[in-house]
């Protein structure tokens, strides 16, 4: 039973009171109680790192002692073969060697775990305090109806001022202020170390912590005012949900001085699908009440379209107030502009001004160059070598001469070629002409030939239920 732990199902008061009540009978004993007693006992045991043992009959083995260490023990009793099934037992002490009646003299249990397999009993430390033996018999018919108003427990090592456990199903915890006032808690936790004031596992699949209100369900005040942590796939550290009518807030985040919400994702690579935030559902969006909308990075920025592949016209738009596209790119179509597309440029003496772009009827690829004829009037000039991979140059394309010269010739293409072209110039009379010339070349883009002034029907529109 190595890192095994054992904890009472509720505070020490309630079972100082059960100690008084007969199992048989179930009648509660007055000041004057009988000779011997028996006591209804659950518990649960967990393993080191807080989840139940395995399921299985274990021997239990159950000391009552008059101090909290050492000393000799004043009761004893074996429980054989209990059935351990989650973490959770139950056995009725003093079943089999009844409870003395003066067992208040030996107010502290000492609880022995000897698991499936295991030769000796494992002592779980520390022992657990039953009841004061100084108050005395009360009567059980109280119930569990007591308060511990004005108590403060401290400790000064690394254990707990107070632990919970229900393993049943109901709360471990519950903490209820009826007072109508923000600064009035259910429940208040202090740490003044670094742990946390208030802390809840829900080993059931229930929250650890969760918190009802009228105004904060829960209010955390510290380093990290609240830390939720889940290690269940999918799930949530901290969970928040708006479940009223009209407009309200799963989460809110606010900093007064700095970010009001802060996210740290799985930042491995950028292309493994765990962002730092994820936007559930059909549609994510991201909304600004305010006048601008920033969007900050130190360095680069990504807009990964169709990141799963399996959209095809998967598109990036910017619209008006009017829900009119303004720009819009798609992996199917391209980018489409339905305003002017412009180039800021810084001149000398006339300021910034606009360039426009240059549109035209199908998608080309121009390139242009000066060369100077040889002494028979003759030239061929090859392409370059990035623009023969990138043009269409196996459809008709373009070729513009212009001479420069300080007298008139005739300058024409006389062949055109996938690879190439050839310029002959000549004088007036038909002589050769040894000149320089510019040369402007227009081809179709390799992959787009043949596309003209194409029919746009806005799908992205359609989809959204845009006019």
């Amino acid at each position: 039973m190595k890192n095994k732990r054992f904890w009472f199902v509720g505070p020490a008061a309630i079972l100082a009171l059960a100690l008084l009540a007969s199992s048989s009978a179930g009648v509660a004993q007055q000041a004057q109680a009988p000779a011997g007693v028996t006591l209804p006992y659950a518990g649960r045991l967990v393993e080191e790192a807080g989840g139940p043992v395995s399921d299985g009959l274990y021997d239990l083995q159950f000391e009552l002692f008059v101090t909290e260490t050492g000393g000799a023990a004043s009761w004893s009793e074996t429980h054989a073969g209990v059935a351990v099934s989650g973490g959770a037992f139950a056995v009725v002490l003093g079943d089999t060697n009844p409870l003395p009646k003066d067992a208040g003299q030996g107010g502290w249990l000492q609880v022995g775990v000897r698991g499936p397999a295991q030769t000796a009993y494992a002592i779980l430390l520390p022992r657990q305090r039953l009841y004061d033996a100084s108050a005395g018999y009360e009567d059980a018919a109280v119930s569990c109806q007591h308060n511990h108003t004005g108590e403060a427990w401290t400790i000064n090592n690394a254990t707990y001022a107070l632990r919970v456990e229900n393993t049943c199903t109901g709360d471990g915890i519950r903490g209820v202020a009826y007072t109508n006032a923000s600064d009035y808690a259910g429940i208040v936790g202090v740490n003044y170390m670094s742990g946390p004031g208030v802390y809840g596992n829900g080993f059931g699949g229930g929250p650890g912590v969760a918190g009802y209100s009228t105004g904060r369900g829960v209010y955390g005040n510290g380093v990290d005012g609240v830390v939720g942590e889940s290690t269940t796939a999918y799930k949530s550290g901290v969970y928040g949900l708006f479940s009223g009518a009209g407009d309200g807030y799963g989460s809110t985040g606010r900093g007064e001085s700095n970010f009001g919400v802060f996210a740290w994702g799985n930042d491995s690579n950028l292309q493994d699908q765990k962002g730092d935030i994820l936007l559930q559902g059909a549609n994510g969006e991201i909304f600004a009440t305010g006048t601008y909308l920033d969007l900050y990075t130190n360095d680069s920025m990504w807009i990964d379209l169709d990141n799963d592949n399996n959209t095809a016209n998967a598109y990036f738009e910017i619209l008006n107030g009017s829900n009119s596209s303004l720009w819009f790119v798609s992996e199917s179509i391209g980018i489409v502009s339905s305003v002017k597309q412009s180039s800021l440029v810084d001149t000398a003496t006339q300021g910034q001004r606009l360039m426009y772009a240059v549109e035209g009827t199908g998608v080309w690829l121009e390139d242009l160059g000066t060369a100077t004829m040889g002494a028979n009037g003759e030239i061929t000039i090859a392409f370059d070598a990035v623009y023969a991979e990138a043009a269409d140059l196996s459809q008709d394309y373009q070729v513009f001469v212009t001479p420069l010269s300080g007298e008139p010739v005739v300058l024409y293409v006389s062949a055109k070629t996938p690879h190439g072209f050839s310029v002959r110039a000549v004088t007036l009379d038909g002589k050769p002409a040894a000149c320089a010339f510019d040369y402007r070349v227009v081809a179709p883009r390799l992959g787009y030939s043949g596309l003209r002034t194409e029919l746009y029907s806005a799908p992205e529109m359609v989809e959204k239920g845009l006019p």
